[in-house]
């Protein structure tokens, strides 16, 4: 499908800029929007490695130059020994050493790369008896990037019957008010519902509905990794939507700090690794039920419009905003950032893998990899996102070590709805100020059509 092409112009910081030459112009990666690289100062530090491709997204074969720069209190440092490490993301150095900075400034050349995937150029330098770090990550042809994962024959039929079994027990929906959440807009409540998957299993959230009597569209809000809940999303739903915040672990929202300090510790504890072996004992077997099952839950409420849902999520909740689009047709647009659980097996295939980097763990795996690979490949974001159907709009960064800019694209690629991508070239796990503004306005504006 043709993608319509959305592109801003990229200028590197003032400094970079004046002092080297022009830069090439930007590739045109259809619906990929790049945000402008920024130079970040800290404890007043400015130290900075920027490629000399102003959108740090290179042809296989073409060689990158890393620009340096290290200025303290403002001014150019005469003279420093950095070290530097190049090499593909997750994987071991390709090269390493020092290189001499001179007046602020120097230049690192990088390395060939024979395949689709991202260079990365780490340099560190001590500064005030500090070692300070700088990272860029470069792309090449991340549009042709492909899957490691194989998708299982019965993948599908697995996931339908898992559903349809899910469902054999009714909602039995109880709201629990939250006062001190609810405003003079909005009633807040702890929502909890049921669904089968080997007994009758609970999920909780945080439902915020506008008070004003009417018929409001849905926003299903997936949680990134941890164990403390989202709080709800009241300032949403102000403005007229029903927002949902879920919460995996099957635990009620509203006990205190000290509650989830101790599911940390003790329930909770690594439990994005428990039952890999066996599709049915995975623990995200049991979330990707309750996940689906919450569209349910949306459509039995009064208030929903009976048509517009749209699911939001980072990281985790990026994954799951995948798989549940995928399995739930119901949902209308989609965004995902930074999404975890894509193309676990990268790390057997000598490349980058999703979080949680189950390969990257040999007493995961050592005595059963075959056996591991093929229950996790049920799990894995990249076979979903093959039968997501609605538009989607995804987002995240070339220096996230969490969830590797490859796994992303291998995920991304293999969607073919309308898509949109915004790339935020510096970017690392986290979400940026940006990236909720530009989400968040996209889905209500579709949702609201």
């Amino acid at each position: 499908m043709n993608l319509k092409t959305v592109l801003v112009a990229v200028v590197l910081a003032t400094g970079l800029s004046i002092a080297w030459s022009p830069l090439q112009a930007q590739h045109n990666l259809a619906g990929i929007d790049v945000e402008e690289p920024k130079v970040v100062k800290t404890d007043g530090v400015e130290f900075a490695v920027l490629p000399d491709k102003k959108d740090w997204i290179y042809k296989i074969g073409e060689k990158p130059m890393f620009k340096i720069k290290l200025f303290v209190d403002g001014e150019p440092v005469a003279n420093a020994n950095m070290t530097y490490m190049v090499g593909m993301e997750k994987m071991e150095p390709i090269s390493k050493g020092t290189i001499s900075l001179e007046q602020g400034y120097a230049e690192l050349p990088g390395e060939v790369v024979s395949t689709a995937g991202f260079l990365r150029c780490d340099v560190r330098v001590r500064v005030k008896d500090k070692i300070y770090k700088s990272v860029a990550t470069v792309a090449f042809e991340p549009e042709t990037i492909k899957p490691t994962v194989v998708m299982p024959t019965d993948f599908k039929a697995f996931w339908a019957e898992a559903i349809a079994k899910s469902k054999t027990t009714p909602l039995n929906t109880k709201l629990t008010p939250i006062s001190d959440r609810s405003t003079s807009d909005v009633d807040v409540y702890q929502v909890e519902y049921q669904f089968y998957n080997d007994g009758v299993k609970s999920f909780f959230g945080v439902l915020s509905i506008p008070k004003k009597e009417g018929k409001y569209p849905a926003i299903i809000r997936f949680p990134g990794a941890g164990w403390a809940p989202l709080g709800g999303d009241p300032g949403t739903a102000a403005k007229g939507f029903i927002t949902l915040d879920l919460y995996i672990h099957g635990k009620p929202v509203i006990h205190d700090k000290a509650f989830y300090a101790d599911l940390q510790v003790n329930e909770l504890k690594d439990y994005q690794y428990k039952g890999i072996a066996n599709r049915d004992s995975f623990y995200y077997k049991n979330v990707v039920l309750g996940c689906v099952r919450s569209v349910d839950l949306v459509y039995s409420l009064p208030q929903f419009d009976g048509k517009n849902v749209g699911g939001w999520g980072s990281s985790q909740g990026g994954a799951l905003s995948i798989i549940t689009t995928s399995l739930e047709k119901r949902i209308n647009y989609m965004v995902a950032l930074c999404p975890a659980m894509c193309d676990f097996t990268g790390y057997l295939n000598n490349r980058a893998g999703g979080w949680p980097h189950f390969f990257t763990k040999p007493e995961l795996y050592k005595d059963n990899q075959e056996t591991v690979m093929k229950s996790l490949s049920y799990f894995d974001v990249v076979n979903f996102a093959k039968d997501i159907s609605v538009p989607a709009y995804l987002s995240w960064g070339f220096n996230d070590v969490t969830t590797p800019p490859t796994t992303c694209f291998a995920a991304y690629n293999a969607i073919q709805s309308p898509k949109q991508l915004y790339i935020i070239p510096e970017g690392e796990h986290k979400i940026y100020p940006a990236q909720r503004t530009k989400t968040y306005a996209w889905l209500t504006k579709n949702l609201v059509k």
